[in-house]
């Protein structure tokens, strides 16, 4: 079997969860809860935030329990080879499913906002070049890389906000708490398995985190820090544009970068947007498709994993393009059933690995007590 021989910092560690958790979502997850939720859309932010730190706590309760092992050496251990290979298959298969999902995103919005004439086969093909050589340099690499680069999102998020805040008027936030339970119960599920339930993919990497001990605290961080820049995201789409506005656009959050101008100095800030939403979506599929990588190499006991890059990308770029008819079917498929899927991926059965190790636990501290006895 391969062996660990690239290491991250806990605050690299940090940086890769902030990027992994804004991804997509920064752009995805505000038109869903404002079509949802209108101007409450905020609050549903404020409790997915709250529920995914408890999420965070059954992962890392897991990690504590199986110390320096993957998701896939931790299914093994608990469930033993059989049951446990079938578990990772389908782990492997969900992050596959999540990285064409995330390209199909970054085609959608290219192909409707920037470059409509572009055939989303060719920018799934662009995307996966640089995935497939970040996923052929490996974890200690990207995690370099998205240290560099996070001054890069952060930034123009600021400067987005700020910029915007002329247009902003409180009383756009009026009627408080005017909303159905159901509703905000949609909102807040969407808002949770886009990005947080996916965080149980994020496994697969916290075995090269060179100070385990400040696992627990980068992982907190980074979750609270990422849910709070699209809370504030989409609290800035109502403040700015009024949550009827907001909600009939499927970016809004790219919306508000065409609304800033001034003078005729500062114009189209809505490239701040796109550099943001790229360069996070990028770091989330290549940590995916690393995490992809690893999982087969250990699933199939391995030596190397290079070999796996180009064709695993070729795999990817056609299937992102194939496995989703249309726009309205993903979106809907991903607000009532990706969540549900994540649920049992990210709480079900790491709650299962749990309790069977107290279950062995138990039984081998008796066996001690009745050979001692």
């Amino acid at each position: 079997m391969m062996q660990i021989k690239e290491f991250i910092s806990p605050k690299q560690f940090l940086f890769l969860i902030y990027v992994f958790c804004i991804g997509s979502a920064i752009l995805a997850v505000p038109a869903t809860l404002l079509e949802t939720n209108r101007q409450n859309a905020w609050f549903c932010g404020a409790l997915a935030i709250g529920f995914a730190l408890l999420i965070v706590a059954v992962l890392l309760w897991l990690i504590q329990r199986y110390p320096q092992q993957t998701f896939i050496q931790i299914a093994k251990k608990a469930l033993g080879p059989y049951a446990g290979t079938c578990i990772s298959l389908i782990y492997i298969f969900f992050m596959f499913i999540q990285s064409t999902f995330s390209l199909r995103d970054i085609s959608t919005f290219m192909t409707t906002q920037i470059v409509p004439e572009t055939l989303p086969t060719w920018i799934h093909a662009l995307v996966l070049l640089a995935v497939i050589y970040g996923g052929y340099l490996g974890i200690e690499v990207v995690a370099r890389t998205a240290e560099i680069f996070l001054p890069w999102i952060v930034v123009p998020f600021l400067l987005l906000i700020v910029l915007n805040i002329p247009q902003m008027k409180i009383d756009r936030l009026y009627p408080f708490f005017e909303f159905s339970m159901g509703d905000l119960v949609l909102g807040t599920t969407y808002f949770l398995g886009n990005p947080f339930m996916e965080l149980v993919f994020i496994l697969m990497i916290t075995p090269h985190i060179k100070d385990g001990k400040k696992v627990k605290r980068m992982f907190v961080m980074g979750t609270v820090a990422s849910g709070l820049t699209i809370t504030i995201a989409v609290a800035a789409c109502i403040l700015a544009l009024g949550a009827n506005i907001a909600s009939m656009h499927s970016y809004p959050v790219y919306l508000l970068g065409k609304m800033i101008s001034l003078g005729a100095t500062i114009q189209h800030v809505e490239v701040l947007v796109a550099i943001i939403w790229m360069l996070s979506i990028f770091f989330k599929v290549v940590i995916v498709f690393y995490a992809i990588q690893l999982s087969i190499v250990q699933l199939c006991n391995l030596r190397v994993r290079n070999f796996l890059s180009f064709p695993l990308g070729l795999i990817i770029t056609g299937v992102a393009y194939y496995i989703i008819p249309n726009t309205a079917y993903f979106n809907y498929f991903e607000k009532y059933y990706w969540p549900f899927y994540l649920f049992v991926l990210s709480v079900c059965f790491p709650a299962l690995f749990i309790a069977l190790s107290y279950i062995k636990k138990n039984k081998a501290a008796k066996g001690d007590r009745s050979q001692q006895t």
